[in-house]
């Protein structure tokens, strides 16, 4: 992960606007548990990792029409890779595996 894109520098109302919703969207989804940015007093910060993640959460939320526990439900479950026990080469091939990684890391601050 490139330090940079993990650095939590994006208010409330940036990450927001980057993402077309407004800030109450992203309180609520943090209320619920499908994100968690960092803190530094009561101001939350968004790295470009959680930009990413949340554009995901939307994606499944608006346009799937997946309910918020079927998102956490999606966003915590096993991969393939898990099951099947790929090897470490197998898994820096895999686009699937590379993407998934770059979100997970951005949901717990990695």
């Amino acid at each position: 992960m490139k330090e940079d894109e993990a650095m939590p520098v994006y208010t409330i109302g940036i990450a927001a606007e980057f993402l077309g919703v407004c800030s109450a969207t992203l309180r609520l989804w943090e209320k619920k548990g499908i994100v968690k940015p960092a803190r530094i007093g009561k101001n939350r910060f968004y790295s470009k990792y959680d930009i990413d993640r949340l554009e995901c959460i939307k994606h499944l939320l608006h346009e799937m029409r997946i309910n918020i526990a079927g998102v956490k439900e999606i966003l915590d479950s096993k991969f393939c890779w898990e099951v099947k026990n790929c090897s470490e080469k197998m898994r820096k091939d895999c686009l699937v595996y590379l993407h998934c990684q770059k979100l997970r890391e951005s949901k717990h601050g990695k």
